[in-house]
Order: C-alpha cells, then sequence, then structure tokens
C-alpha cells in the first residue's frame, strides 16, 4: 500500500514540497501517495495574476480593432535566475525555463511632496536616464561608490556559507549598522572599499552626512517598501540580517556574477499551475501526486497519525502532514490537542511568535502614486518618507510597461502606451477607484491569452472577493471595488521573533526526522528567510528529506 503524505498548502512551499517528495520516492523506489491541499480555487499563496482591459485597439482608420489587454502580478512577480539555483533546476527540468523574461531592474526614491528624486539607472536598457535624477551622477558619483561599499560590508556581516556563520546575530539592528559607520566608517568599511578597488576619503568631513543620506534616502526607504518589514519599529529596528539575506538572495552578492531579474512571462501563477499539472501527469503506481484546489481543510494529528478532515467530505486517514502555510494559518488548519500537552504548548508558542501584517496588491492607471516627474519612473518606485515617520507599513508602486512585456503577441511586446502600474499599499483607498481596473475574467479574454492563463477562467466579474490571495479574511468589499483588480495579501514580519521562531522550527523539524515524535513537518515562506521563492524551495527539499528519514524510522 505505501505511504500517505498529505500537504496542506498549494503555494510555491507545497507544490514544491511535492515535485522533491516525488523526486526522493521514486530513486529509492518507495511506494508514496501525496496529496496537495489548497484551500483558494487557485495554486498561488501570496500570488495572484489579473487580466486588466486597457481599452481597444484602434486602426489607421480610427475604428476599434478588439480589446487592449494586459496582464500584471500583484503578488510574486519576479526572480533572480543567478541565485535561484532550485528554481532554475526545476523550471528546467519541467521545460518551463522559456516562459521567464528579463525585466529593466530600475528604481527611483522620491518624496511625496516631489523635492527629492533619486533613480538608480544601473540596469537600465532601452531607456533614457535623467541626469538630474541618477544616482550614478550624484555628489560627483562619491554616492553611489560609498552605497557598493556599504551595501557589500552589510552583506560580508550577515551572509551565512553554512560553514562559517554570519559575524553579526540577530540581535543587531538594521539602525546600529549604520551608527557603527557614521561613528567610525574607515574602521568599519577600510577593507570592503579596498577589496572592491573603491578609493574613499576617510577624511573628508561630508563622508559622515553622506552615510547618513545613504540611511535616510536609499536603505530605510528601500527597506520600508519590503513585504517583511517591521511597521512597528521602522526599518532601523529590524534585524540586519532581514534585509541583507534577503538581498543576497534577491539580488545576489557575487561581483562576479550579474543579477539574471527575470519576470513570469504570464504571470507567476501560470508557473504554478504548470507544476502542479507536471506533478501529477508524472504520476506512477508507485509515486502518485494529486494537486486539489478549494479544499479547506483540518488536521487533528497524534503520534500514531493523522486525520485530514475536509470542510466537505469524508475524513482521510495519512500517514504524515507537512504543513506548507503561513504559521497563522497553520495554527487554524491543525488540531494539535491528540498530542501531549508539552508537545501543543510548545508548537503554539513558537507558531504565536510570527506576526503578520498585511497589503493589497492594486492594478490601476492612478499615476498620483508615482513620480511628479514622468522622467523619473522606473520599474520599482519607492517612497520616502521623512526621517520621524520611517515606521511605515509595506509601499511600493510597480510601472508594469517597465516591468514586463508580453512576447508572445508582438502588437504588445515592449509597448509604452498607455501607462499601467501596480502598487502594494496598506490601504485600498490609496488608489483612486475609478483608477482600479476590472478583471477581464475567462469569459471576455482573447483565446490566445486565456490559453496562457488558465487560472483568470475562474475568475467571476463583481464577486466580491477575488480568486485568489487571501481576500477571502476580509469581511465585507467595497461595493466599487467588487470585480476590479486587487486582491488581499498578508506577510509575517521577519523581526528578532520570527527568526527565532525559524530557529526553534528548524530543530523541531530536525529533532522529529531524526528520533520520529509526530506526524507532522512545518514548511511555508515564514520559516526560512525572507521568505523568497529560492528559500521556500529550500525549506521544501529539506522538509521532503526529513519526511522519508521520518517514514523510515517510523
Amino acid at each position: 500500500m505505501g505511504f500517505h503524505i498529505a500537504i496542506i498548502g498549494g503555494g510555491i512551499s507545497g507544490l514544491s514540497a511535492a515535485y522533491y517528495l516525488q523526486q526522493l520516492a521514486a530513486h529509492g523506489h518507495r511506494r508514496l501517495q501525496i496529496t496537495v491541499f489548497e484551500r483558494k480555487p487557485a495554486f498561488g499563496g501570496n500570488a495572484d495574476t489579473v487580466a486588466v482591459t486597457l481599452g481597444q485597439w484602434q486602426d489607421a482608420q480610427g475604428q476599434p480593432r478588439g480589446d487592449f489587454v494586459r496582464w500584471a502580478d500583484l503578488g510574486v512577480n519576479d526572480v533572480n535566475l543567478s541565485t535561484y539555483h532550485r528554481l532554475g533546476a526545476c523550471m528546467a527540468d519541467l521545460g518551463y525555463l522559456r516562459h521567464m523574461k528579463p525585466l529593466q531592474d530600475t528604481e527611483s526614491y522620491f518624496t511625496a511632496d516631489g523635492r527629492h528624486v533619486l533613480t538608480d539607472d544601473a540596469s537600465l536598457f532601452e531607456g533614457v536616464s535623467d541626469p538630474r535624477f541618477n544616482l550614478a551622477q550624484a555628489e560627483g558619483g562619491e554616492l553611489a561608490r560609498l552605497i557598493k561599499v556599504v551595501h557589500q560590508h552589510a552583506l560580508d556581516l550577515v551572509r551565512d556559507t553554512g560553514s562559517q556563520p554570519p559575524k553579526v546575530d540577530a540581535r543587531y539592528t538594521v539602525a546600529r549598522y549604520f551608527e557603527d559607520c557614521i561613528a567610525d566608517p574607515e574602521g568599519q568599511l577600510w577593507a570592503t572599499a579596498r577589496d572592491l578597488g573603491i578609493a574613499i576619503d576617510w577624511t573628508e568631513p561630508a563622508l559622515g552626512e553622506r552615510l547618513r543620506r545613504i540611511r535616510d534616502e536609499v536603505y530605510y526607504p528601500r527597506i520600508s517598501a519590503m513585504y517583511f518589514t517591521d511597521d512597528r519599529t521602522g526599518p532601523g529596528g529590524m534585524p540586519l540580517q532581514s534585509p541583507f539575506q534577503y538581498y543576497q538572495v534577491q539580488e545576489g552578492s557575487d561581483q562576479a556574477v550579474p543579477p539574471k531579474r527575470c519576470y513570469f512571462a504570464y504571470g507567476a501563477q501560470h508557473w504554478l499551475d504548470t507544476l502542479a499539472a507536471t506533478l501529477e501527469a508524472r504520476s506512477t503506481d508507485h509515486v502518485g501526486v494529486r494537486c486539489l484546489r478549494g479544499q479547506d481543510v483540518r488536521v487533528r494529528v497524534s503520534p500514531a497519525g493523522a486525520v485530514v478532515t475536509p470542510r466537505e467530505g469524508e475524513p482521510v486517514h495519512v500517514d504524515l502532514v507537512l504543513t506548507a502555510l503561513h504559521a497563522d494559518d497553520t495554527l487554524r488548519a491543525l488540531d494539535l490537542s491528540g498530542l501531549p500537552a508539552y508537545q501543543e504548548e510548545g508548537l503554539r508558542r513558537t507558531l504565536s511568535r510570527v506576526r503578520y501584517t498585511r497589503s493589497y496588491g492594486v492594478c490601476h492607471t492612478d499615476d498620483a502614486l508615482l513620480p511628479r516627474s514622468r522622467a523619473a519612473w522606473r520599474t520599482y518606485n519607492v517612497l520616502v518618507h521623512p526621517r520621524d515617520q520611517q515606521a511605515q507599513p509595506y509601499r511600493m508602486s510597480y510601472v508594469e510597461n517597465f516591468h514586463q512585456n508580453d512576447a508572445a503577441n508582438p502588437a504588445l511586446d515592449r509597448i509604452n502606451m498607455p501607462m499601467y502600474f501596480t502598487s502594494l499599499l496598506p490601504d485600498l483607498h490609496l488608489v483612486n477607484p475609478a483608477a482600479v481596473l476590472d478583471r477581464t475574467t475567462g469569459a471576455t479574454l482573447p483565446p490566445a491569452l486565456l490559453d496562457a492563463l488558465p487560472h483568470l477562467a475562474q475568475a467571476h466579474a463583481g464577486s466580491d472577493h477575488p480568486p485568489t490571495g487571501y481576500s477571502h479574511e476580509l469581511e465585507a468589499v467595497s461595493p466599487t471595488h467588487r470585480g476590479k483588480a486587487w486582491a488581499l495579501f498578508k506577510h509575517n514580519v521577519l523581526d528578532l521573533a520570527c527568526i527565532e521562531a525559524q530557529e526553534r522550527t528548524l530543530a523541531l523539524n530536525l529533532g522529529n526526522a531524526q528520533q520520529p515524535q509526530m506526524p507532522l513537518f512545518f514548511g511555508g515562506g515564514w520559516t526560512n528567510g525572507a521568505g523568497l521563492h529560492e528559500q521556500c524551495m529550500a525549506q521544501s527539499e529539506l522538509m521532503a528529506g526529513w519526511a522519508m528519514a521520518y517514514l523510515d524510522r517510523h
């Protein structure tokens, strides 16, 4: 009969756990049945792809020639294939790499009053850089040179190579790091500048103020625009390892290996749909995989086994459960009362240490959220908060015309007009409701685009909640936003408490694999770093190995 493993959660963590389990079981000639249960009607977790109509094509005579349809990712939207090694290997295995397209990796930093604008155009291609804003020319180039030194030095402090732990622990904050740099620039940064071949005048009186400017106008805004930012303490109160280990994966830390930033052609959910379909297609009599959507389940765990009960359906007895959910969703999905009291209490205490913030992803045409000067618009546009207002929720705006294009349709490829945007905001009403675009559903999509975006056929115009994201957690939706291109997402705050919960969870998983105590392992984005795709897959690969070790010893 073999073993039956239930994976709870159908985002990248759950689907990649099934992928690695399928490989391990096939290689080890084990009989295994794997079932992935996803609560929402589409796979994705913090991914949500929407199609939108921006108007109608006009021919040379000014006559309409059909809808102008584009798409956008409201959540997860790009990766760095230079550092996402597991993701790249998986995509190569599935033949998916052809769908990964290069994006324009540029940034803008601006204040709401329009008085301050900086653009990072180091990766600009097929575009025009305005020297009034270009970071590379600010202060005669000295600002950009010093940023390279600061960035590399911070990366070196937090890098965990496995054989050599980070030089600083999770109690060392971003604010403390910049205080140390400002107090003793040469003592902190000299060796890194030497290694990079960058000459810095350590006696220059303006050096301290330049470091403050880098902190306040570049790094604090960038960190405030990260999905795992701490809206209570602000960027300065976060552990240094939180943003810089994120940079290490998302942007790379090896000067000799340039980033390969790519977006998912047809959206991140297209990739997840493909992964789920491939897992099922590769099923055999010995190793079978089922990926189920719309399955809200409750899991009762005891030392003897686990029972998965769908809201509508019969209970399923399984040998092992792998969770691939947010920590708060894990608490809601699990019934731990069958475990010894000390185990139940310890698990609840660990999971409860993870705190969450929520944000809205909105696809729109409201340019009031962008820099005032169109010459400063970039792929990523970051609002610079005043010094005394740094503790702000997650906020970022993308110019979709720069971020992604539709290479499958030459008429839409690299097109500049009309401009449209995706903003990630703490309040849906920060976008003019009249500028929020409608979700274009499967019934009205052009056939070619519908084939590329199969999940969009599940959307229902006029419904209270979009089909993905976490918008189902809202009690009500304003009538003005029904059927619109938006979704609610939640993000674990990567503060000291979360990092400690990650460390505790790793110890629990390792101990359970080596000496089985309960049929339960924990995964999901919150368990590893900042929850980037690559970090989720790294945790899933470990979890698959732990699961096989558990079954061998059970």
